[in-house]
């Protein structure tokens, strides 16, 4: 669970990229089924395609073939295809897929790459500024860099209050520069309240927030404010092994 929640605002900024990109009309059945999340039938689509299509098509495929492997959580695989997608790129997809090559180093806890790429990719005034101020705020946050996640994820609302990715911000933020992990989250009240007083029996510091979602009110069932990721981390194993709780952990 925690994998799929967590990289919610990386693959809402990948579908836009994807959707707002002219793909070679060989490919347009991969793509399809990618942004349908049949990872499996697009790597099919793409390995009979893989022989017919050369030069910044094959990067095309290459990188369509990455970003399947990649939401499949097999991000070393995924990084092989998209750097020889590099090989054959030109214009504006070479700079979706050294995006995409510094999302899998994300992935995997890798912040420094990945923020090391995000920055050279910025610096040269590329057209994907929203989606890059959102992944180095998160990047930052990640590797409890407050300040300067704060100073990205600022520039994001002041540039680009309306982006998709300041929607991320917002509907993700819970407002202070520390880790809290998510276990429960209830459309009544009293649920999230019992669910609350019995972590608060065995021990924990758990706390219910409310907020609206769709019109409807939730209650977020949270436990502790960790200043660190690894301590959050430690401490979500408890919750899923001891309590056999879902877990996700938001900074």
């Amino acid at each position: 669970m925690k994998k799929t929640i967590g990289v919610i605002g990386f693959i809402a900024c990948f579908a836009v990229c994807v959707s707002a990109y002219c793909y070679a009309p060989a490919l347009d059945k991969a793509v399809k089924l990618l942004l349908e999340n049949d990872y499996y039938a697009a790597i099919d689509e793409c390995n009979q395609l893989e022989r017919s299509l050369i030069g910044s098509d094959k990067a095309e495929l290459l990188y369509v073939k990455g970003e399947c492997f990649s939401s499949l959580g097999k991000y070393e695989k995924a990084r092989d295809f998209l750097k020889q997608a590099i090989n054959y790129a030109e214009g504006e997809i070479s700079t979706k897929i050294y995006i995409a090559i510094a999302d899998t180093y994300f992935m995997q806890h890798g912040y420094d790459k990945a923020i090391s790429i995000y920055k050279q990719l910025l610096d040269n005034n590329t057209d994907y500024e929203a989606a890059l101020l959102f992944k180095l705020g998160k990047a930052y946050q990640r590797n409890s860099k407050w300040t300067k996640s704060k100073y990205y994820f600022n520039k994001l609302a002041k540039k680009y209050p309306q982006s998709l990715e300041m929607g991320i911000v917002k509907k993700s933020s819970v407002g202070g520069n520390f880790f809290t992990i998510q276990v429960g989250c209830f459309s009544n009240q009293g649920n999230a309240e019992k669910l609350r007083k019995d972590l608060l029996a065995k021990g924990y510091s758990v706390f219910v927030t409310p907020f609206q979602s769709n019109g409807s009110k939730l209650f977020r069932v949270r436990v502790g404010e960790y200043v660190s990721l690894i301590a959050a981390e430690h401490k979500e194993l408890e919750l899923k092994n001891i309590e056999h709780l879902p877990t996700h952990i938001f900074p």
